[in-house]
C-alpha cells in the first residue's frame, strides 16, 4: 500500500510511523518551510494526562496513560523519561499552567 500524508507535525508524522510499522509505502509532504504555523505549533503539545485529569473525564487519563506508553514504544530506547507531568504551553495559556502548577 502506498500512502502520501500532507503535513509533517506531530499527526502526521505520528501516522507515517504507524503506517510503515505495518508496511507502508509512505510519502509525507510538508509546504511549510519550518513548523512555524503548523497545527501543532499552534495547538501546542501536552503529555500530562494526570494534569488534563483535573477537569475531565477518567477516559482521558486512560488515552493519556496510553499515549505515554506509545511514545516510549516508538522513540528509540532511553528517550522517554518518565518522572512526574510535563506541560509545555503557548504564552496565552499561561493563567491555565499557573492554575496546573
Amino acid at each position: 500500500m502506498r500512502v502520501l500524508i500532507r503535513g509533517a507535525g506531530v499527526a502526521g508524522l505520528t501516522a507515517a510511523h504507524e503506517l510503515l510499522a505495518r508496511g507502508a509505502e509512505v510519502t509525507v509532504v510538508e509546504n511549510a518551510a519550518g513548523f512555524t504555523g503548523a497545527a501543532s505549533w499552534y495547538a501546542g503539545g501536552m503529555l500530562a494526562p494526570w494534569c488534563e485529569r483535573e477537569s475531565a473525564e477518567e477516559t482521558v487519563l486512560t488515552l493519556g496513560i496510553g499515549a505515554t506508553d506509545w511514545w516510549e514504544a516508538a522513540l528509540p530506547a532511553g528517550s522517554v523519561h518518565r518522572n512526574g507531568t510535563l506541560v509545555v504551553a503557548q504564552p496565552r495559556d499561561g493563567a491555565e499552567l499557573k492554575r496546573f502548577a
